[in-house]
């Protein structure tokens, strides 16, 4: 399993509503022990990443690769939202995950190849 090595970003979790609850009078609330294990989501913040040209008109994966668009987009092709993949989260450690939604990003204006500020979301896998 390929580990994802783009290790400047912040994240956000969202915990699913994994149990069924049901409202009785009073205000009561009984809810009832999940069927199986939380499937965690993770929103990666990245501030910005680059284009690199490795000469004119030619695009390049391997100069900067922590920080480059060009090798974060082709880790993205070569597992799009089914292939897991190892995401190390800071404080939560290696953690399996596959991508729950296409990645999307938007080249800054006269900023030379470089990338607005993006997320990412994954979903923990077990």
């Amino acid at each position: 399993m390929e580990t994802f090595d783009f290790p400047y970003f912040t994240w956000t979790v969202r915990y699913p509503e994994s149990s069924t609850k049901v409202r009785f009078g009073r205000g009561y609330e009984f809810a009832s022990k999940p069927k199986g294990p939380d499937q965690v989501t993770y929103i990666l913040h990245f501030k910005t990443m680059k284009f690199f040209e490795a000469s004119p008109g030619v695009v390049s994966t391997t100069i900067q690769p922590k920080i480059n668009i060009a090798r974060l987009e082709a880790f993205y092709n070569a597992h799009l939202l089914y292939e897991k993949f190892v995401v190390n989260i800071p404080g939560k450690g290696n953690l399996t995950v596959r991508f729950a939604k296409p990645l999307e990003y938007k080249v800054a204006e006269n900023g030379q190849g470089t990338v607005e500020a993006f997320t990412m979301e994954v979903l923990t896998q077990p």
